[in-house]
């Protein structure tokens, strides 16, 4: 197997396996009542330019380029990384990682996981799992899989787009922290001062 045929089916498998965990979820949450009402607030909590870059701007660019990489156009081969074949298991075990513990956090986080910055009226502060060394596994997981699926692709265009989608999440970091210190108040500040951010406190000093 060649290194586009490699790439194109760890990267088909990455891209089924996240879309299955994602609609998985989300309708698990809104079963159990987890459905986020409509609400402008959450928009601009977030950072209206932010919002809408990531959602109609790098989300969509991403998937199309994606559908181009994987339907083999020739044009696509301009963008070509040569990677050796263990870089490309490296991401792709990389990308299971971080769909391993993606898994984990929906499953601690249940109906109060929402895909825009609020909380729910019985809002818990969960510590125990992952969050008892890391603030926000959550985003670990969807950086470690946004850059394995750069990896795996060996494509300069999609590693750049996942790059993008990984900054602007990112930036919505601070926001989600004021928004959580606002409702926990001094329960979440010593949270998070024996937490790291996105990684162990050993490693991350956020």
């Amino acid at each position: 197997m060649d290194q586009e045929a490699l790439s194109r089916d760890l990267l088909g498998g990455l891209l089924i396996l996240f879309l299955l965990v994602r609609a998985f979820f989300t309708i698990k949450s809104r079963v159990k009542g987890g459905r986020s009402p409509k609400n402008m607030s959450v928009i601009v909590r977030e950072a209206k330019v932010n919002f809408i870059f990531r959602r109609f701007i790098i989300v969509p660019a991403l998937s199309v380029f994606l559908f181009f990489f994987c339907n083999q156009p020739t044009w696509m081969r301009l963008f070509s990384i040569p990677l050796p074949r263990w870089g490309i298991f490296l991401g792709g075990s990389l990308g299971l990682c971080g769909m391993m513990l993606l898994i984990w956090v929906h499953v601690l986080l249940g109906k109060q996981w929402s895909a825009k910055l609020q909380m729910r009226n019985d809002h818990q502060l969960i510590q125990s799992g992952p969050y008892s060394k890391i603030r926000h596994p959550m985003y670990t997981a969807l950086f470690a899989i946004y850059l394995s699926v750069g990896v795996v692709s060996s494509n300069y265009a999609i590693l750049i787009l996942t790059a993008m989608a990984i900054v602007s999440i990112y930036i919505r970091i601070p926001r989600e922290e004021e928004m959580l210190i606002a409702g926990f108040g001094e329960e979440y500040r010593r949270y998070m001062r024996t937490t790291g951010r996105l990684l162990p406190r050993l490693w991350d000093v956020g």
